[in-house]
């Protein structure tokens, strides 16, 4: 019998909660834009618990008597917060999903990595975004094994059965890395948010791989930062300081990130998805990585946010059809919904 991945305790907490559009509003990603003009949700949704509540206010409260005794240290304390990703429970249908496949553990730097492999044929990679996990694009697992493809995924490091505590994009991107040396050249790779992003980078870091699709791709790190910061009230000071310590820990300034998101040598084909309403990842992000992209394409969609998308069938066909292409053909796909 297979190794079994342990059962953690799922962490409860979460320092942020966003907006979703109602299921009334869950159309095709080919649902026209004008078919809701001016929608603009809230970025945040208040916590919903007393204990979150709790948690806010004393995160809240913690930066001031902090920056009192050093900015360094509450710069500190901050970038450890940005840095530490949420944990969400798999659903059901993720585990079956997962334990449809080859599960191993993948040496990682002083740790390792939960890793799932899926049928035979050329690899396909799919990343998953912050706070996520391996099973959050397991829709995708069947149409690429249908297509003649093998399916690779991974929790990456930091989440859910993965060692560590804390992550970043850095991270990200160097287990791409390790899994593309693991497992030889890829036939392509599929990315959601800080996985995209991450399959983006390590792409112009040398990652050898013909086509790339982007799902809810951020391109603006430095929005994020300051977003957290307005969240969770820090003083400038202190927030500037994080900023300060993230910008040196990915080794680039922030006015660098669309060119670090920009192709460099690679030749790879991109295709980018992202919805018009996203409240997580605005929609520009992804048409500045297509448009800094020779020859990438947008598919722009309406009414999926930034989770739902991974979930309509249209999109999913679309996607394995691009990488098929890419593969000559390997097997015909489902048609994408016209």
């Amino acid at each position: 019998a297979r190794e079994r991945v342990p059962q953690r305790a799922e962490a409860t907490v979460r320092l942020a909660r966003f907006w979703q559009y109602p299921p009334a509003m869950a159309r095709s990603w080919t649902t026209p834009a004008f078919a809701f003009p001016g929608r603009r949700d809230r970025l945040f949704r208040f916590p919903r618990t007393g204990g979150d509540r709790v948690l806010v206010r004393a995160l809240r409260a913690s930066f001031r008597p902090l920056s009192a005794l050093s900015h360094a240290l509450s710069a500190c304390w901050a970038e450890l917060l940005f840095r530490t990703p949420p944990r969400h429970p798999r659903l059901a249908s993720e585990r079956r999903a997962l334990d449809r496949g080859d599960f191993r553990w993948l040496p990682f730097r002083d740790g390792r990595l939960a890793t799932w492999s899926f049928g035979d044929g050329p690899p396909v990679l799919l990343v998953h975004g912050w706070g996520g996990h391996a099973g959050r694009l397991f829709r995708f697992f069947e149409p690429l094994a249908e297509a003649g493809f093998s399916v690779l995924t991974f929790d990456a490091p930091g989440h859910a059965d993965s060692s560590g505590a804390l992550s970043s994009l850095p991270d990200f991107v160097a287990a791409v890395q390790a899994m593309e040396a693991e497992h030889g050249p890829l036939a392509g790779i599929i990315g959601h948010s800080a996985g995209a992003s991450a399959a983006a980078l390590a792409i112009r870091r040398g990652l050898n791989v013909p086509r790339a699709v982007l799902l809810s791709i951020p391109a603006n790190p430095e929005f994020y930062a300051t977003r957290f910061a307005k969240y969770l009230r820090m003083p400038p000071p202190v927030r500037d300081g994080m900023k300060r310590r993230l910008a040196s820990r990915y080794a680039v300034g922030w006015e660098d990130h669309l060119r670090l998101i920009g192709p460099g040598e690679s030749r790879a084909e991109v295709l980018v998805f992202h919805d018009r309403g996203d409240c997580r990842v605005p929609w520009k992000e992804g048409a500045a990585v297509a448009a800094a992209w020779p020859g990438a394409r947008l598919v722009t969609t309406c009414g999926l946010g930034h989770h739902k998308i991974l979930r309509d069938p249209g999109l999913v066909s679309e996607a394995v059809r691009f990488l098929s292409d890419a593969a000559g053909g390997i097997r015909e796909t489902v048609p994408a919904v016209p």
